[in-house]
């Protein structure tokens, strides 16, 4: 699809590259936003559990279904306005640009950051988005320091560098803890 108008809200028009940008970012960290309290609110809750043990969510009176339908929905929302932006932003979509590659790099980009973490999934797209940039310097071999490095990732960190960081964090503060508790004894 070609000719498709640039975003208009009311008289503001969102015709040049900055607007874009700050229109963008300001619906990024609504959804952000979003997220992080639907995350922490009880229905947050309702669906961790769902994820530990779907019985277990039912017999305390969670209805899956429904929830399941809401999550969804929800998600087809936030994938249509983003859909939406980068429609109007290119004036310009093809389905080449949403092929298999394309879903693999997303999904890798969530893994990488971490499945678990609202952060971690903006985490893994910067570092996605950026290594080539800086694995250009390798030449023939940045592909391969490309996949070693999410090899190693995935290997190490199985919960992403979010949960990889949190679980250093925590090993951390217990040696700490443990040295204060030698040095006062």
């Amino acid at each position: 699809m070609s000719g498709i108008p640039v975003l208009s809200l009311g008289p503001v028009i969102f015709d040049s590259d900055r607007a874009n940008y700050y229109l963008i970012w300001t619906v990024t960290l609504l959804t952000m936003l979003l997220s992080i309290n639907l995350a922490n609110s009880r229905i947050g809750r309702a669906l961790r559990a769902i994820h530990d043990s779907e019985v277990a969510a039912r017999a305390m009176g969670v209805n899956v279904r429904l929830l399941k339908v809401q999550i969804f929905t929800v998600s087809a929302l936030i994938s249509a306005l983003a859909g939406s932006l980068y429609a109007h932003t290119m004036t310009f979509i093809a389905p080449a640009y949403f092929g298999f590659n394309f879903s693999v790099e997303l999904v890798t980009m969530v893994i990488i950051g971490g499945l678990g973490s609202s952060y971690g999934s903006f985490l893994g797209a910067a570092i996605l988005t950026l290594l080539p940039e800086f694995l250009r310097v390798f030449q023939d071999f940045d592909i391969i320091i490309y996949g070693l490095l999410l090899i190693v990732i995935t290997m190490f960190m199985p919960g992403g560098l979010i949960g990889g960081c949190e679980a250093l964090a925590a090993a951390m503060k217990t040696k700490l803890k443990k040295r204060t508790e030698v040095l006062s004894a």
